[in-house]
């Protein structure tokens, strides 16, 4: 799908690439056609929850940890991993992830993000992606 950044037009699917590419993030789905606008890039990513796991045994004793913190660590840890793409992304652009699924089957964090210009502003931005998470699984 084709999005209006601006004053140029980005190929969604380029930038989907680029995030496999260049990061862990495998897209599962591309929800540009969701978020119901023709500005705002929107993707669910997926993270294996094994390449977090590492990170926190780095820090913490994963087997005195409860199961809440442990799922709040792993949410906390996929969000900051999907802001650090801001950096692939196109410039002036503001951008939204939140973590919301821990799928045990596949084992895996999934994780909705949106990208938009800074002209439609951070406020709008939050309302879509709480739009994408109530379409979500």
């Amino acid at each position: 799908m084709y999005i209006i950044f601006d004053e140029q037009i980005i190929d969604s699917e380029e930038i989907k690439d680029l995030i496999e590419a260049k990061s862990n993030f495998k897209v599962e789905k591309d929800m540009c056609k969701a978020t119901k606008r023709e500005d705002v890039l929107a993707y669910l990513l997926t993270l294996d929850v094994d390449l977090i796991k590492k990170e926190i045994e780095e820090e913490y004793d994963l087997n005195g940890m409860e199961m809440d913190d442990l799922f709040e660590e792993y949410m906390q840890i996929a969000e900051e991993k999907a802001m650090e793409l801001e950096d692939l992304m196109p410039m002036y652009s503001i951008m939204e992830a939140r973590s919301y699924k821990w799928d045990m089957s596949e084992n895996k964090i999934k994780t909705v993000m949106a990208v938009a210009h800074t002209d439609l502003g951070t406020l709008r931005l939050s309302d879509v992606v709480k739009r994408l998470l109530s379409e979500t699984d």
